[in-house]
C-alpha cells in the first residue's frame, strides 16, 4: 500500500492509502496461500494474525518491493480466512470523510502544532 498526497487535503494529516492487492488463495504445498502487495506495516499486521502462519524470519528470507506469499493456518476454515483478511484490509485502508466540525478542529489542532 503506497501513499499519494492529495490536495484538498490539510498538510497534517495522513494521504489516502493506495488499495494493497490480494490474488485468490490456492493448495501450494499442502497449505491454501495467496499473495498480498502492500507497504510493510500492512503486512507486519497480516503477519501476526492469527489465522497466519507466520512468514520466516530467516536471514536469507527476502521480500520482493512489498509482496509476500501468505500461507493460511490449516486450524482455519481457507476461504473463510482469506474472506476475513480481505475484509478487514479493505476496511482499514478506507477514507472516512468527516464533517465540517472535525475538519475545522483537525485544522485548528494542525494550526496550533505549528505555533509550538
Amino acid at each position: 500500500m503506497t501513499f499519494e498526497p492529495q490536495p484538498n487535503r490539510f498538510p497534517c494529516l495522513p494521504p489516502s492509502p493506495k488499495p494493497f492487492h490480494m490474488t485468490d488463495a490456492v493448495m501450494q504445498n499442502g497449505l491454501w496461500s495467496f499473495w498480498l502487495t502492500a507497504d510493510d506495516s500492512v503486512l507486519q499486521f497480516v503477519n501476526n494474525l492469527n489465522c497466519i502462519l507466520p512468514v520466516a524470519q530467516s536471514p536469507f528470507f527476502r521480500r520482493t518491493s512489498g509482496r509476500v506469499m501468505v500461507s493460511i493456518n490449516p486450524r482455519y476454515d481457507p476461504k473463510e480466512a482469506w474472506a476475513w483478511i480481505k475484509d478487514l484490509l479493505e476496511a482499514e485502508t478506507q477514507i472516512i470523510d468527516l464533517g465540517e466540525p472535525w475538519e475545522a478542529a483537525i485544522e485548528m489542532a494542525c494550526q496550533n502544532e505549528d505555533e509550538y
